[in-house]
């Protein structure tokens, strides 16, 4: 993954490279897989600062493959491009090593999505395999646990995240009952390891800008030939757009793409906790192509007002049980060593009554 430029640490000066970054964004019509290469070529010629001049050994791709689903329902990523991305990366690197990865997952319905299942019904192991191209299930990679600012537990991700490779993003344009769209920045959701990922939900916005910051896009896809709206993401109605969407920066892309929907952005709560953790505005980055906005309608019924409420129970429920294991913890450690719990314990009281 190359460095991308952020200026989320409050207060710090902003750098050459951060002046010189402009977010870029080319919109491009596109109706049917026969026309990705196409499309390709397009996105050469209006902006091929898009593209990149230069590869590193390894390329990871991480689709939408959130439920076992055909393309054309609007739900997943077309795996028809694994072969034209294939094409163009070895145009730029021919011995680059090529890996597209997914991980396992809880569906809306309660019911465990193999990752391993999802490759196969879908036709992704049967392309890449003709492809060259690599599979693999982070659920069953080996990992690591990291702490994630504002996320009161540890968060397992993939050891592949450490490495340097170049990130490419592909997501699907749909409505979500309590995030209001999804497209890139949510897409890296399925970069966790672990299958249920329902103790993020209340954290949903903080969640996807740390990952964002820990593993940003290189290259952004947004397919939008066929989107979803309706009560999203997985159960909808398709609607022909015929847009493709690219971009080098994942927030500047999920905004047009919510000038693609009329979705207002500030409606949006993760695209207002990167843009605020980046300290960026919705309107810094420059567009090329031209964009044919249709409403896409949103009914996310009685589930998003239910959701919210399971959220604030399981915030209050967490936030109790790391209050009752710190003191547990306390009251372990007095009865093992109290002098010298009293003797650490002081000088916080002192430093917390100075503050006070």
């Amino acid at each position: 993954m190359t460095e991308k430029p952020t200026s989320a640490e409050a207060g710090r000066a902003v750098t050459a490279q951060e002046r010189t970054f402009t977010p870029r964004v080319a919109v491009i019509p596109c109706q049917d897989h026969r026309d990705l290469p196409g499309a390709f070529s397009t996105l050469r010629r209006l902006t091929p600062e898009l593209l990149p001049p230069a590869l590193p050994q390894k390329v990871v791709i991480k689709p939408n493959l959130c439920d076992i689903a055909a393309w054309e329902t609007g739900v997943t990523t077309d795996p028809s491009w694994l072969p034209v991305l294939a094409a163009e990366l070895r145009s730029i690197r021919p011995d680059v090593e090529i890996t597209v990865v997914e991980s396992d997952a809880v569906s809306a319905y309660k019911t465990h999505r193999s990752c391993d299942e999802t490759f196969d019904r879908l036709g992704y192991r049967a392309i890449a395999r003709e492809c060259g191209i690599n599979l693999i299930n982070l659920s069953s990679a080996e990992t690591i646990e990291i702490a994630l600012q504002g996320i009161p537990f540890a968060v397992r991700v993939p050891m592949l995240l450490l490495e340097e490779f170049y990130f490419i993003s592909i997501a699907n344009l749909k409505v979500h009952p309590y995030e209001r769209m999804t497209a890139i920045l949510k897409n890296s959701l399925g970069l966790l390891c672990d299958a249920d990922i329902s103790d993020f939900h209340p954290y949903l916005p903080t969640i996807i800008s740390q990952l964002h910051r820990l593993c940003a896009p290189d290259l952004c896809i947004v397919d939008g030939r066929v989107g979803l709206e309706g009560k999203g993401p997985i159960i909808g109605d398709p609607v022909r757009m015929n847009t493709l969407i690219f971009g080098n920066d994942a927030l500047a892309t999920d905004l047009t793409a919510c000038k693609l929907m009329m979705v207002p952005p500030e409606e949006v709560p993760h695209l207002r906790k990167v843009a605020d953790d980046l300290g960026r505005n919705f309107s810094d980055s420059k567009l090329i192509g031209e964009l044919h906005p249709r409403r896409f309608e949103f009914d996310p019924g009685r589930g998003h007002r239910s959701i919210l409420i399971k959220f604030q129970v399981r915030r209050f429920h967490k936030a109790s049980e790391l209050l009752t294991n710190r003191w547990v913890d306390r009251l372990i450690r007095f009865k093992r060593e109290p002098i010298t719990f009293i003797a650490q314990g002081i000088p916080k009281l002192a430093r917390r009554a100075f503050r006070g």
